[in-house]
């Protein structure tokens, strides 16, 4: 990532006479106030030292539901190609390109800095040790406990240590939070200042609408043991808002927390697919859990709606999936459930893997050509 702090030259007035100018060398002029501007860039630069200072694991295998509109600092999953052609992206990044692009210079790197560091919060400080509120107003608390629940009696994973954690926006308001944040990879002795200029940029950048711009934590992603924090599931705040505008919300929750699970199951096979498969399948393993009779046993309409969704996060850079291809992922695993012979059957996870790794490149014929 590549240092894009600015810097500012000063001027100084000259005085109008030579007892003004003796007075101002004689007695230092106190400093003036930094600009909104010098406040986004130190904010900016203070995330990139964090970030430069974790250790070289921190980040490994964390896996987010789509790459973000926002160029976040840290190290970035790159597209293998693309654009593909005669490809239109899902709905949901269509709407979130369309939110950043209506953000000025200024307020883009404050939101980079701003998303950079909540992600690092929620992966490595927050915890469910305390109770965890799910959505802007708390109102999908009782539907994300309920799936994370399920689904820990529903896979043959370990499961008890796998967290499941609210990424919010306006914890970035909280110095004490914040700091807790930086002292995971900043000097200690920088770590107070850089936590107050955080929540100073916060409330000083209009856009970030003290951290309930959706842009903020407009994600979710899934983290292995061997990670910052260790085992978990984040379910941003901004994600769910922005599904809910795009009409998803009655299987919002339920399918985001279901995928990100996906990946736990793939994380305790040691499946690390380097193509669209690490996040097709996922979808199917979530596809499968909606429409199992242990599971939630969504009808066949609620079902769509899941294919649906998977279709609006699909990409057109060879990076998580096309829109068509996210959605047939997910029927086939929604398939699975609907037609094997003893419905309260639930597949191991090693043959579920196995299965889908079989049936991926008849779902993705463009990546099982680029071998």
């Amino acid at each position: 990532m590549p240092n894009r702090t600015r810097f500012f030259s000063r001027t100084l007035a000259a005085a109008g006479t030579a007892a003004a100018l003796a007075l101002a060398t004689a007695v230092p002029a106190a400093a003036a106030p930094a600009t909104v501007e010098q406040d986004v860039a130190q904010l900016y630069q203070d995330v990139v030292d964090l970030y430069n200072g974790l250790p070289a694991s921190a980040l490994s295998g964390v896996d987010r539901l789509i790459e973000s509109p926002i160029p976040h600092v840290g190290p970035q999953r790159q597209a293998a190609q693309g654009p593909i052609p005669g490809c239109t992206e899902g709905s949901l990044l269509t709407y979130a390109n369309k939110l950043a692009s209506q953000l000025t210079p200024l307020e883009s790197q404050a939101l980079d800095a701003l998303s950079g560091l909540s992600q690092l919060y929620v992966q490595g400080v927050a915890s469910d040790k305390t109770p965890q509120v799910f959505g802007t107003d708390g109102q999908y608390t009782p539907r994300a406990t309920a799936t994370i629940d399920k689904l820990r009696g529903f896979w043959d994973i370990e499961s008890w240590n796998i967290q499941l954690v609210a990424w919010k926006g306006t914890d970035l308001g909280s110095q004490a939070k914040m700091a807790q944040t930086f002292s995971l990879g900043l000097a200690p002795a920088k770590v107070k200042a850089a936590a107050a200029l955080a929540t100073k940029v916060l409330y000083e950048v209009p856009a970030m609408q003290g951290g309930r711009n959706p842009l903020i934590t407009l994600n979710a992603f899934s983290a292995p043991a061997d990670s910052l924090g260790g085992k978990r599931v984040a379910l941003g705040d901004g994600l769910l808002d922005t599904v809910d505008f795009l009409g998803f919300d009655d299987v919002s929750v339920e399918s985001v927390v279901g995928h990100e699970y996906g990946h736990q199951v793939d994380f305790a096979h040691d499946n690390h697919p380097r193509n669209e498969s690490s996040e097709m399948g996922p979808d199917a393993y979530g596809g499968y859990f909606v429409a199992h009779a242990k599971g939630f046993a969504w009808d066949a309409r609620t079902q769509q709606e899941v294919t649906y969704l998977d279709a609006s996060i699909g990409d057109c850079f060879h990076s998580h999936g096309t829109p068509d291809q996210r959605k047939a992922a997910g029927a086939w695993g929604e398939k699975q459930a609907t037609s094997q012979g003893n419905p309260n059957r639930v597949v191991p996870t090693a043959t579920m893997i196995e299965k889908f790794q079989k049936e991926y490149p008849k779902l993705m014929p463009p990546a099982a050509a680029r071998g």
